[in-house]
């Protein structure tokens, strides 16, 4: 069954934003990772903090994360039943 243009739209949509809301959460990852960094070298704390935030980061990210692979994937799908 061809998917029709509204299907691919909405899908469209919704990797749009979900898109937007990855590059949103990626500069907000890079201040906490500089935030940390700043506050290890003020108070001389070891190394692994940075890994630690940026491993909180990934699991806190992790739904939204995924949510972007799913919707990239159904849209390639349907792009491809639709040029078919």
């Amino acid at each position: 069954m061809r998917p029709t243009a509204e299907e691919i739209a909405e899908v469209e949509a919704a990797y749009r934003k979900a898109l937007f809301k990855l590059v949103g959460l990626g500069v907000f990852i890079v201040a906490c990772c500089a935030a940390a960094v700043v506050v290890r070298k003020m108070f001389g704390l070891p190394s692994a903090l940075l890994s630690v935030v940026f491993i909180v980061a990934l699991l806190l990210f992790s739904p939204d994360i995924f949510r972007f692979m799913v919707l990239r994937n159904k849209l390639q799908s349907l792009r491809e039943d639709d040029s078919t």
